[in-house]
């Protein structure tokens, strides 16, 4: 280009009538523009190229070249110089042929000097308008090309602790680096419905109430089929209505893009009112789906990365939990270990010494101590066994009531020096359930040592095992109620976690090593049960549990 090019922009005539090309001109020039002329249309290239044009002001109807291909020729050279097309007559075809070309305006011959001022004054102020614009995308590009946007993505994927201020930080990236007013991110919730789960320049009250079915609308085609669409004028385009999705569109063209993921479609980029005001093109298409492309890495990348974390956090918790259970193991196991030494000590030392009622007190205080020992060890390895899938099932119809006489019945002493109120309520004939009977036992046998071991001296002890009833028909309920301290619902799931146990060790700690309940839970559900805390109102501690009944046309499961 000629140093021409760096003065203000031109107007460049195209008109074969030598007299209405002077007509134009001294209208112009007496207005402060500069023209360049010419009577062939197939000199417009080599002009552009020779001058700064700002506006073309051509004739429909040419002798060599047309009006409308020297729109098209306008339109590929320089996109931004905006077009004029003068016609001596008024039709409706060429009318649209024109602006639907990108024309920005369809002047009728004849026409005041007012008339030609006003649309020149326009065009000119587009064409610095559309100079902007091409700066700005001309800038995003080269953010684009330096992966300024795309690193900022992938850091954001990283540095985000939730979701949601993941999607934010992408909508704001786009919004602060592309060149649209309107952008939103649509993932679907749990019922497979498009819902905006971030978006910026969207009227209040649309994010929150949009909700797409998969095939509804652009959104929701886009979703269902995993293709982008590109909509130049969404009335004309028939596929789509113009209230659909977002429900908004202030102009005609909108943009949508997929977020594919590795094996589906995650959910929808749209986008839409440009801030220049004009449709999107190919180029725009090319450069959101790179920008979609990236929001679904990170998207993907920070559920990855959050479920590591998760991972993480839930090994830190088994860790520290085994640690307690370490400690726990030790603290319990030492009192009837010393037991077990000091009376053994009492028999090497002094045996000639001690009577025969005193030797069989010794020896009855060793086997009690020994077997506290024993059902400790046994119960946690029980556990580690059935946890890490190796434990024997032995699976047999069991009689639900029967198995609870006989596990409550080596505690009736303990219950009567507590002063227990003890109520058993044990229906007859109840159905069968199917399961290990020494695992079934050790089940009933742990909540019935919770309940006389954290009750209240003169409290009550209830065992209660009936039919479901009509809300459970096919399931028998069974339920273990003591007066001692209450556990609260909320306290649910940490009083079932394995190795938990509420209370300090050197403070408030019951017995045992907090593998009780985590066992029973395991127990239960093994048979295809549910074990729960029932609300007492603040008044002690209600542990249910639901155990489906044997089919007695199964008995050789």
């Amino acid at each position: 280009m000629t140093a021409e090019t760096e003065k203000s922009p031109r107007v460049l005539i195209v008109d074969d009538e030598a007299f209405f090309r002077q007509v134009i001109i001294d209208s112009l020039s007496a207005d402060g523009y500069s023209v360049v002329e010419t009577d062939n249309g197939s000199e417009v290239s080599r002009l552009i190229n020779q001058h700064r044009i700002g506006l073309v002001l051509t004739d429909l109807e040419m002798s060599d070249v047309s009006g409308l291909e020297v729109l098209k020729m306008v339109k590929e050279l320089c996109p931004e110089v905006p077009v004029v097309v003068i016609s001596g007559h008024q039709d409706f075809s060429a009318v649209r042929a024109v602006l639907s070309g990108g024309a920005l305006e369809y002047l009728v011959k004849p026409f005041s000097n007012a008339e030609l001022l006003t649309v020149v004054e326009r065009a000119f102020s587009q064409y610095r308008s559309n100079l902007e614009a091409k700066k700005n995308r001309e800038e995003a590009d080269r953010l684009l090309t330096d992966l300024v946007l795309l690193r900022e993505v992938g850091k954001t994927a990283s540095g985000e602790v939730d979701l949601q201020s993941l999607l934010d930080r992408i909508i704001n990236l786009i919004v602060d680096s592309v060149d649209v007013k309107v952008a939103s991110l649509m993932l679907p919730d749990r019922d497979g419905n498009l819902r905006i789960r971030a978006a910026h320049g969207l009227p209040k009250g649309v994010q929150d109430s949009a909700v797409i079915t998969p095939g509804e609308g652009v959104s929701g085609h886009v979703f269902a089929t995993g293709e982008p669409v590109l909509i130049n004028d969404i009335v004309e385009d028939g596929r789509f209505s113009p209230s659909g999705d977002e429900g908004q569109y202030s102009t005609a063209s909108a943009l949508s893009l997929p977020l594919r993921g590795r094996d589906q479609t995650i959910g929808v980029l749209n986008v839409n009112n440009k801030t220049d005001g004009t449709s999107f093109s190919a180029h725009d298409q090319n450069l959101f789906a790179s920008i979609a492309h990236q929001a679904t890495m990170a998207i993907e990348n920070f559920n990855l990365i959050n479920q590591l974390r998760n991972k993480a956090r839930e090994l830190e918790a088994l860790n520290k939990a085994r640690s307690k259970l370490v400690c726990n193991l030790s603290h319990e196991l030492k009192t009837p270990l010393t037991s077990v030494l000091g009376f053994s000590d009492l028999l090497q030392l002094h045996r000639a010494e001690i009577s025969e009622a005193e030797l069989d007190d010794y020896l009855g205080k060793i086997t009690d101590s020994s077997i506290q020992m024993e059902r400790l060890i046994s119960g946690m390895l029980l556990l580690f066994s059935i946890d890490s899938g190796t434990a024997q099932w032995d699976s047999h119809p069991l009689a639900v009531g029967e198995i609870c006489l006989q596990e409550i019945a080596p505690y009736r002493e303990r219950i009567e020096a507590l002063e227990l109120d003890l109520q058993l309520d044990l229906a007859d004939d109840l159905p069968a359930v199917f399961g290990d009977r020494e695992k079934f036992g050790l089940l009933i046998g742990a909540l019935i040592d919770n309940a006389v071991k954290f009750n209240e001296r003169g409290g009550s002890l209830s065992l209660l095992a009936a039919a479901g009833g009509s809300e459970h028909p096919d399931q028998i309920y069974i339920r273990i109620h003591n007066d001692g301290t209450h556990v609260p619902i909320e306290a649910a799931e940490e009083v079932f976690a394995q190795y938990s146990q509420l209370g300090e060790i050197n403070t408030d700690k019951p017995e045992g090593v907090g593998i009780g309940l985590a066992l029973c839970r395991t127990i239960v559900e093994k048979m295809g049960g549910t074990i729960f805390l029932e609300d007492t109102a603040g008044a002690g501690t209600t542990f249910a549990m639901l155990l489906p009944i044997k089919d007695k046309d199964d008995e050789s499961h």
